[in-house]
């Protein structure tokens, strides 16, 4: 294998010796791009409900003037995890981004990091943020039923003790199964480094995206004696983490959906004697 620059380097198609010890040829995986899932974030009766209410912060300066006002408070605590929440499922919209880019980047010599880079850095960012969606989810459940737990608390187990529903604590508890492997693979990606692979042959499709982004390109054969397309290889394992958030962020806004339907009859059932009883004459009825 060579760079376009003349760099002489090793390949794992050269030479008859190397030829006898290839590997079977796999079937190539899709390259072309799935359909992207867009998520919607605050399209839930109940996260336009709080969003309306939470209007009420603008009328109180100091927050300590706010916090004297049972209603106002409840409205204002339970709108910090709501939006919290929003923006974090919100955010897997920018992983789609990243794997539905457009246009694709064709020169990455010129580009801040190679092909393998990007896949590494959309993995990073989805595993994150679709993880901590489940997190959020439970520190609004803690907001709306006042059960004042710390954050660092908010566990299903802790929510269960707390009194939560089971109906609750089922949908919770279907979110974060659903998380599985995903939830292990980001445990062991950040606390222990371990890495995934995108295609059939990752170290070569590692090595030689490396050498295309510092030199400009490079030619030669795979492990399986293909030759190398970059190109090809970096659509591949695009696609195989479009279907992966496809899959996972569908399922996951109708989960939210069902929460917001439990969480939405709660916060009024709380919520409308305190508005009744307040006298800052703001009161706002139920549309």
């Amino acid at each position: 294998m060579a760079d376009e620059k003349g760099h002489e380097q090793s390949s794992h198609g050269t030479g008859s010796a190397a030829s006898e010890r290839r590997e079977p040829v796999p079937r190539r995986t899709r390259a072309s791009f799935l359909v992207r899932h867009v998520l919607p974030s605050d399209e839930h009766y109940f996260v336009g409900r709080i969003f309306d209410l939470s209007i009420v912060e603008m009328h109180f300066e100091p927050y300590e003037d706010l916090a004297r006002h049972e209603d106002c408070k409840y409205v204002y605590e339970v709108n910090c995890e709501v939006s919290s929440l929003v923006r974090r499922v919100e955010s897997l919209n920018l992983v789609g981004g990243l794997l539905w880019p457009k246009p694709l980047p064709r020169d990455f010599k010129s580009f801040p990091i190679s092909r393998y880079e990007w896949l590494t850095v959309s993995a990073d960012v989805f595993l994150m943020r679709y993880v901590s969606v489940v997190d959020c989810t439970m520190l609004l459940v803690n907001s709306v039923f006042e059960l004042g737990l710390d954050a660092k608390q908010c566990s299903i187990s802790n929510l269960r003790k707390k009194g939560v529903p089971p109906n609750v604590v089922q949908i919770l508890q279907e979110m974060l199964d659903d998380q599985g492997d995903l939830r292990k693979e980001r445990n062991a990606r950040f606390h222990h480094g371990v890495e995934r692979g995108y295609t059939d042959d990752d170290q070569t499709f590692r090595t030689t995206a490396l050498m295309e982004h510092r030199w400009g390109g490079v030619t030669g054969e795979d492990r399986f004696g293909r030759k190398l397309n970059l190109e090809r290889a970096f659509k591949e394992g695009l696609v195989e983490m479009q279907r992966e958030f496809n899959r996972v962020t569908r399922r996951l806004i109708r989960q939210l959906d069902r929460l917001y339907d439990e969480l939405a009859s709660v916060f009024e059932e709380r919520f409308v004697p305190r508005i009744r009883d307040s006298t800052h004459g703001l009161r706002v009825s139920r549309q």
